[in-house]
């Protein structure tokens, strides 16, 4: 009777798997308003629950883009193979960090929130914007900190 109880008590615990109802959205000021809802243009960060655990997918945007992780691309103009990494959600300092490094490599500095709406398509106007510029020492410690705290928009129920 114990142990019946107990697997009622895991299984009751255990998320039910969904997609997640924000993303994150990584661009530059000089990113013209209709590419920031490209996903060929912009970094997207999700935080769906997989397999009944919450995750943080990072898409890294593929159109004229330079491998930095090990993506093959051959012609600029040629759409490359999407990277796309999850990380766990205790995991939210190692997320933080990826798009920190992202952002200080691409000179992008912009962030997003935006509601996904049906079939993944963005809510009509951003919910939030935040602008993170880097440490005038050039120290990325207090934006990977300012990073993992908007991570945490993304851990709604």
């Amino acid at each position: 009777m114990a142990s019946e109880l107990a697997k009622e008590i895991i299984q009751m615990s255990q998320r039910q798997d969904r997609t997640s109802p924000l993303v994150l959205i990584v661009y530059s000021r000089s990113t013209r308003s209709r590419d920031i809802r490209n996903e060929q243009e912009t970094m997207r960060i999700t935080a769906p629950i997989e397999g009944g655990k919450l995750i943080f997918r990072i898409s890294f945007p593929t159109q004229n883009y330079t491998p930095i992780l090990g993506n093959n691309v051959h012609d600029n103009n040629q759409l490359a193979d999407q990277t796309i990494l999850d990380y766990d959600a205790e995991n939210i300092e190692g997320a933080a960090t990826c798009i920190e490094g992202y952002m200080s490599y691409r000179d992008k500095r912009d962030v997003m929130l935006f509601q996904v709406i049906h079939n993944g398509a963005l809510g009509q106007f951003p919910l939030s914007r935040w602008t993170l510029e880097e440490n005038q020492s050039g120290k990325t410690g207090s934006r990977v900190q300012t990073l993992q705290k908007i991570l945490n928009v993304l851990l709604v129920k």
